[in-house]
This record gives structure tokens, sequence and C-alpha cells, in this order.
């Protein structure tokens, strides 16, 4: 009975001995994860005037939807036959909507020469001459490479009532790069063409 007891003994320790050194194998040889950033328009080398500052609206940026497929940690590509691709080992540095917000945010502000572009859900910032409106309905790159982002967008006066501008956006932009890093450049780049549209209806409301 105890040389049974015994071998059972041994029998276990081998099997936690082989499964340790499975386990040990395993995450010494796992992929590092890539992190991933949206970035704004480089900044001037000066800074913005008094004078723009006074002429110029105060804007409002928000609320801003995203859909819910983009609602994660993962960079999302979309491939052949509508199938989503999902890396866990290629992320987002931070929410994709926030990210999406503050890049936008901050290349309004430079492509308009004001500081007074506000996120819609800052603390205290809940109006401005105009408020823009967005509802992004596609924001991904394809199989092949190049990024979509789809957007309706709507440019209000100070009562929210009064809509001088309403459109639907859409971007394409081929990746320049390789891979998923070639990918995101896409994307950015689409972000960057849908700030310069706003900052032109903006432009032309402020004659």
């Amino acid at each position: 009975m105890k040389k049974i007891r015994y071998y059972r003994a041994v029998f276990v320790l081998a099997i936690l001995m082989v499964l340790s050194t499975v386990f040990t194998g395993c995450a010494g040889t796992s992929q590092p994860s890539q992190f991933f950033l949206l970035r704004s328009l480089p900044e001037p080398g000066t800074g913005l005037s008094v004078t723009a500052q006074k002429r110029n609206f105060s804007i409002l940026v928000g609320p801003i939807t995203i859909p819910a497929y983009l609602d994660r940690d993962q960079v999302v590509t979309l491939s052949e036959g509508n199938k989503l691709v999902v890396d866990e080992f290629v992320r987002w540095a931070e929410p994709l909507k926030d990210n999406f917000y503050r890049v936008l945010v901050e290349n309004l502000s430079l492509l308009l020469n004001t500081p007074e572009v506000y996120a819609y859900d800052r603390r205290g910032a809940r109006s401005g001459d105009l408020q823009i409106i967005i509802d992004v309905t596609r924001f991904d790159s394809a199989a092949g490479g190049e990024a979509h982002l789809t957007v309706f967008w709507a440019i209000a006066g100070k009562d929210r009532k009064t809509l001088p501008v309403k459109r639907k956006s859409v971007f394409r932009v081929p990746a320049s790069l390789e891979g998923l890093k070639g990918k995101v450049d896409a994307q950015n780049r689409t972000l960057t063409e849908f700030s310069r549209e706003i900052a032109e209806a903006v432009r032309a409301l402020a004659q």
C-alpha cells in the first residue's frame, strides 16, 4: 500500500514538473504586445496669437460616438467577407474614442489657430459659439492596408437648434508602410483629412 502511494506521488510530481516546463516555455516565447496611438498634427514653432484668439469662434467638439466593434483595446482590421480580425497583441495605447477625441481637438486648435477648442465631456464645457456633433460609423483598415473613415457630422449654433452644416464624409487612404504600422498611419491620415474638412467649414461660417 505504501509503495502504491509512493508511486502515485512520484507520478503526480512528474506530471507537475512537465506542466511547469511547458507553461514556462510558453511564457518565455509569448509574442510581445504592440501599442499604437493616433497622433495630432505637429505644432508650429510659435504659439497662438492673441489676434487669432479674438477673431475665432469658441468651438465645442462633441458628443462623439463610435461603433461598438471599435470599443475595444485591440486594433481592428476588416478582411474579406466582412470578417473582423482582432489581434490580441496589437492594441491601442488608450481607448480609441478618447484618442480620436483628443487628436481631433488638438488638430482643430492648430488648424483654426485658437486655443478655444473644447471637448464636450470636459468638465464645465457644455457650450460654445459653434458645436461639432460627430457620429463615426466606420474607422478601420482593410486587409490590403487601406484605411476607412466614415462619419456623419454637423455644426450647430450656440442654441443647438440651428444646424448650418450637416454632412456625411467618407475618407479612404492607402497605407504607405507595410504591416500594422502602415495601417494605423493610414487611419491617422483619415482623421487628419477629417480635421481639415471641419476646419474649412468653421472658417466659412466665421467669415
